[in-house]
């Protein structure tokens, strides 16, 4: 039950928290941040007499690192090679393929501002044979 309640709970910390991470190297520390205050959580969960609580700082370890992979919309690192070999997440790998479109789109995001568009080019040349 904790387990289950930390790590829906974490999954929601996830997705406020990369909201404020533009670039990959942002994302990147995020997830270390969140991996070290996790490892001091569950220090001091195993310091109090209960130490069930360890499972649900687990929990929250857990959901945070995933709310932070969806919320974050771009398959990075380790998460790339997973979508790869299992075929999931597709749109977040075409979206890796152009970083500085999915940089640009998450600043969008963060600042309020409205996405950039994408700008369909035709060569000129092809017009003027016509």
């Amino acid at each position: 039950m904790f387990l289950l309640f930390g790590t829906v709970t974490g999954v929601g910390v996830g997705e406020r928290l990369v909201k404020r991470c533009v670039t990959k190297r942002e994302y990147v520390v995020a997830n270390v941040i969140t991996l070290l205050v996790g490892a001091v959580a569950c220090a001091i969960a195993m310091l109090t007499p209960f130490p069930v609580l360890v499972v649900l700082v687990i929990g929250l370890i857990g959901g945070t690192v995933a709310g932070m992979k969806m919320g974050f919309g771009e398959s990075v690192g380790p998460w790339k090679a997973h979508d790869r070999y299992f075929r999931v997440n597709k749109d977040q790998l075409r979206r890796s393929e152009n970083s500085e479109r999915a940089e640009a789109v998450r600043r969008a995001r963060r600042d309020g501002t409205p996405e950039p568009e994408l700008i369909s080019v035709v060569d000129d040349k092809d017009d003027k044979k016509k």
